[in-house]
């Protein structure tokens, strides 16, 4: 329908006009943090603008369901203020026709979203990361979709997967002897941290000789070097950073061995909430933008009301995130519930409209 299109044009636009202003602001302060950083070792301008570029989704990612609001209130208040929703009211068409157009446009602006946090914000984070390190340290060589590069003397190691708490997986090592002649490569599936020590598990030794290629397999070996833990610093994947996918697996496994897996939960409740709190802010800014008339303010007012909204929003669901998770609640629980209060009281809104 014509109107569902203009709607949708609308709420893009005005999503994706919020969304440079958040970006170039970031962009700013990001960059200014980084300049106690330059000159580290090889970490210098041109590295620190690279990271603060990868970064960015994540960090947009973060603050979507803000932008949204404040890309909604910016278009549908200026269409109210220019007597458009008048005109269409005049016209026959509800207030729920009009409604319903603005959360069709807020379900693609979602899925955007959703398919960013899956697959573009963990992959960008993880170079950037990677980066980072790799200019800061020079024991690091290279990272992103082959993993993570580290050397130690003749010792070349391979980790596919850094994970928080000191976890890594599928590990590959490569001994070079006197020569820089491969003498022997080991492959642990998984590695752990434990006092003092790096716990490897399934274990596989294949040893070059003259002779041939003898292999060496054990369940579980203690190894007092591996890699430097200091390097997880800036390495590590915080719960945010994961992926949805990442974040059920992680969980699972922590849930295996009996350890505390609230926080990976908590984050993969987040992200899988993420597409239905960017629609959420939509229906928010409805009651807003059909009291807005041609007296009510320019877009400077707008845009403050947003900016008010979205770090109230931010600020009260994440406190009842972790609020939920102290007194016990599900994490799921910890994180439908600002969404039904906040849905409640904006369809009681959107129904006392006139």
């Amino acid at each position: 329908m014509i109107l569902d299109r203009y709607i949708a044009r609308s709420v893009i636009k005005g999503a994706l006009s919020a969304m440079l202003v958040f970006a170039a602001l970031f962009i700013f302060i990001a960059l200014v943090k980084q300049f106690k950083s330059i000159g580290i070792n090889d970490y210098g301008l041109l590295q620190a603008f690279s990271y603060v570029l990868l970064i960015l989704p994540q960090r947009l990612y973060e603050l979507a369901p803000s932008m949204i609001l404040l890309g909604g209130l910016i278009s549908l208040g200026t269409m109210a203020t220019n007597s458009e929703l008048v005109v269409m009211r005049a016209s026959g068409i509800s207030v729920p026709r009009i409604v319903r157009s603005v959360l069709q446009a807020g379900f693609i602006l979602a899925m955007f979203v959703a398919v960013a946090g899956e697959y573009l914000v963990p992959y960008t984070t993880n170079m950037a990361k990677t980066l980072r390190a790799t200019a800061m340290d020079d024991r690091m060589l290279a990272g992103g979709s082959h993993g993570l590069w580290a050397r130690d003397g003749n010792r070349y190691l391979n980790v596919q997967d850094v994970l928080p708490e000191l976890q890594l997986r599928n590990i590959k090592i490569y001994e070079l002897d006197e020569n820089r002649l491969l003498k022997k490569v080991t492959h642990a599936e998984r590695a752990h941290f434990e006092n003092g020590y790096w716990v490897l598990s399934s274990v596989e030794h294949s040893v070059f000789s003259s002779e041939g290629v003898s292999v060496l397999k054990s369940k579980q070996e203690q190894w007092p070097a591996l890699i430097k833990t200091e390097l997880f610093d800036v390495l590590k994947l915080e719960p945010a950073d994961m992926s949805a996918q990442d974040l059920m697996k992680y969980g699972d496994y922590l849930n295996e061995n009996e350890l505390d897996a609230v926080a990976y939960q908590l984050a993969f409740w987040i992200k899988v909430f993420m597409p239905v709190t960017c629609i959420v802010m939509l229906l928010v800014a409805m009651p807003l933008v059909f009291n807005t008339t041609p007296r009510s303010g320019g877009t400077g007012q707008r845009v403050l009301v947003g900016l008010l909204l979205g770090i109230l929003f931010y600020v009260f669901n994440r406190a009842v995130n972790h609020l939920g998770v102290v007194y016990g609640l599900p994490p799921v629980l910890s994180v439908s519930l600002p969404l039904v209060l906040i849905v409640s009281i904006s369809v009681v809104l959107i129904r006392r409209i006139r």
